[in-house]
């Protein structure tokens, strides 16, 4: 794909000379791995850092049906090193805004500006201006990361808790009236989770079972729920394995999404399923547990602390300004 987007970068003005390509973005290329180092390097030694892998990064740039390509934005030296990239991953639905990720920059090519380029191009893409834009979490220690957005006319979107566990349990039995949930069970997700999510597109809340088993991390027993007997689904929670060969860091399991009905036994319920989908990762050979809760999510941040995890940085992801989407 050509670099068609209106409004290209000046280049000749820009701070750094190094071009930038634009392409649909392509799973299973070797652009995969080199994505997952370059994003590695950039979070080694941040609260956010995690074992980074090609299917992380497909999983994080793949789009859905009906929705248009993913687009990278590519910096490259003249020996073709990639130091650094940015991706617009438009709207998985209506209703969803679309997102950002990076601008990721190599540590040793920081503060030349590079960032700023690639973000100006993200910009000049943007095929519905009405479509808000937000980034991906950034923890507020990451002051430089806040900064850049800010001064770029971003405004802060959301606050979240990162939270992380020193270690998983092993392993145990089957839990009471914790069973695995399937494609049987996906018109019933999808209204256990609209009851959660009132304000999504019923859409959105439909498809919901369709878009999590199509991720790359989607593994059959980590999809987990609680049914009442009358077989309506009162509680769920997903978890996504972080399966990699890196012996410096440990396996992880993503505490994707917990799940309670506002009419449920929030108390009899929760416990119980963070157990089994936390088993489930421990199944999965995961030491660790990840999860990113909203600050406004009070309930739920409470029973993941009451279940081992703790929260050790706060996140923040930003919006792009009202003036990035007016109609042309």
């Amino acid at each position: 794909m050509s670099n068609s987007c209106a409004s290209p970068v000046d280049y000749a003005s820009a701070p750094v000379t190094l071009p930038v390509s634009i392409s649909v973005y392509q799973p299973g290329t070797p652009l995969d791995a080199e994505l997952a180092d370059l994003g590695h390097a950039a979070l080694r030694g941040w609260p956010d850092q995690r074992p980074m892998t090609a299917a992380l990064v497909r999983s994080l740039l793949r789009t859905f049906e009906g929705s248009p390509p993913t687009l990278m934005f590519l910096t490259r030296t003249a020996g073709g090193d990639l130091v650094a990239a940015a991706a617009l991953c438009y709207p998985a639905g209506p209703g969803v805004p679309g997102r950002l990720w990076g601008p990721v920059v190599d540590p040793g090519w920081q503060r030349q500006g590079l960032g700023t380029v690639l973000l100006e191009q993200v910009n000049a893409c943007l095929l519905d201006r009405e479509t808000g834009l937000v980034t991906a979490e950034i923890p507020a220690t990451r002051r430089h990361g806040c900064a850049f957005f800010t001064k770029a006319g971003w405004r802060l979107h959301s606050t979240a808790a990162l939270l992380h566990t020193l270690t998983i349990p092993a392993p145990g039995g089957d839990l009471p009236d914790v069973r695995v949930l399937d494609a049987a069970d996906a018109a019933a997700l999808g209204r256990l989770y609209y009851a959660v999510h009132p304000t999504c597109e019923p859409l959105v809340a439909a498809g919901i079972y369709r878009r999590w088993s199509t991720d790359e991390r989607f593994v059959t027993d980590g999809l987990v729920g609680v049914a009442s007997p009358d077989g309506e689904l009162q509680a769920a929670a997903l978890m996504y394995p972080l399966i990699h060969a890196n012996p410096g860091e440990p396996a992880e399991a993503l505490l994707a999404e917990v799940l309670v009905h506002p009419g449920a036994d929030r108390a009899a319920l929760v416990g119980p399923l963070i157990a089994a989908v936390l088993d489930a990762g421990a199944r999965h050979d995961a030491l660790v547990a990840r999860a990113v809760v909203s600050t406004t999510e009070r309930a739920l941040l409470a029973d993941l602390h009451a279940a081992g995890l703790t929260t050790v940085e706060e996140v923040r992801s930003y919006q792009a300004p009202l003036t990035l989407r007016l109609n042309r």
